[in-house]
């Protein structure tokens, strides 16, 4: 599990990741991630949304510096800081890229009125393996990770229920994935990897 100030870096997108709030530190309530994003490069991308309760925000991309652009439901918004973005359960999102020519200083926040310590924890997870992945060398250019069956297990285990891809029902997804999450596991996959921190850790 990550710890508050433990700083992680991407090596294929050039990307550093710092915990700013975990959900061990607030009973669940949070998770905020400061991303320290160079030209060209952005979060992981791929549309998804949060399902949840209508009208209420999933999570909070609050741009601190830099410029940056980000699909939220139909709308493709680029912004710079200081700026925020909220995103609504069930709004099919991508995540912010950066827009423009210096580093982009972005805060990723989800905030729970009710405890969600075990699902606010697997995201957490997430974010790390898919770094640890990537410090492995197992991910492509645009940081996805590159085998099926280890993305697999991951998205199923760590991302699945409540976050889903647009396209295809949740009762669907969860049967394809869980499906071959189990093939994964067969196989010996696991679907967290631990990642290296980096020696000089802080938030700024």
């Amino acid at each position: 599990m990550g710890r508050r100030g433990d700083e992680l870096f991407n090596p294929v997108t050039k990307t550093r990741v710092v915990f700013v709030e975990t959900p061990a530190d607030n009973a669940g309530h949070e998770l905020s991630v400061d991303w320290y994003v160079p030209p060209g490069e952005g979060l992981p991308v791929a549309p998804h949304y949060h399902a949840g309760p209508v009208d209420q925000v999933a999570e909070t991309f609050t741009v601190i510096s830099g410029n940056t652009s980000m699909r939220v439901g139909r709308r493709q918004l680029t912004v710079s800081a200081p700026s925020a973005i909220d995103v609504r359960f069930n709004e099919v999102h991508t995540h912010p890229v950066n827009a423009g020519r210096d580093e982009l200083h972005v805060r990723q926040t989800g905030k729970r009125d009710q405890p969600e310590l075990e699902m606010l924890s697997r995201v957490e997870q997430f974010l790390e393996t898919l770094v640890a992945l990537s410090q492995q060398g197992k991910v492509n250019r645009k940081g996805d990770v590159s085998n099926p069956l280890q993305a697999a297990i991951t998205i199923n285990d760590l991302l699945l229920d409540p976050t889903f891809l647009p396209g295809l029902s949740p009762g669907l997804q969860k049967g394809i994935f869980g499906a071959l999450a189990q093939i994964a596991r067969w196989a010996g996959y696991q679907p967290l990897r631990r990642p290296r921190i980096m020696d000089t850790p802080g938030i700024k």
